[in-house]
């Protein structure tokens, strides 16, 4: 199933990188920050140490963030599909404003389709969550004389860091 998702994510242009360990995230994502601030979103508290390292920007400066990193509460394989829990409308609008698009996934989340997802979203929703949202890919639109434009409405590019090992 994680071969699926990674070739889903890859046909939308997301770029997929696999880290057997926190470490090799950790180092993924400050590759991907270039010594820049970054923005981050709702993060569980056990994968704090992915970003511990990495400097913040202040939320008054998000629309000039390059990166804002986020995580993925699943992923759907057939779609390359991401579900974000972002309940503060400051971090919704971080991952809008960023050029970039880092999102941190775990592949025990990665469900088969839309349909199995029904559990983990009755699961979300229960534990008083408000705001989930599906991302695909990059950004895109074609609503300006029919010619498709990325990173118009949201990131340019979207990195999946897929969390394989035990963690």
């Amino acid at each position: 199933m994680v071969n699926k998702f990674i070739a889903a994510a890859e046909a939308v242009s997301a770029v997929v990188t696999r880290c057997q360990t926190t470490e090799q995230a950790t180092v993924c994502l400050a590759q991907l920050a270039q010594g820049d601030a970054v923005a981050v979103t709702h993060f569980p508290d056990q994968l704090q140490e992915l970003i511990a390292p990495l400097p913040r920007v202040a939320p008054e400066a998000l629309a000039t963030t390059r990166l804002t990193i986020s995580h993925a509460a699943a992923g759907i394989a057939a779609t390359g599909s991401l579900l974000l829990d972002l309940p503060d409308p400051i971090e919704r609008s971080a991952t809008a404003l960023a050029t970039v698009h880092a999102v941190v996934l775990d592949a025990e989340h990665i469900v088969p389709d839309l349909n199995a997802l029904a559990p983990r979203l009755q699961e979300l929703l229960g534990s008083g969550q408000s705001y989930l949202s599906l991302t695909t890919g990059p950004s895109r639109t074609a609503d300006i004389e029919r010619v498709l434009t990325i990173g118009v409405h949201g990131a340019k590019e979207l990195h999946i860091i897929l969390l394989e090992g035990r963690l």
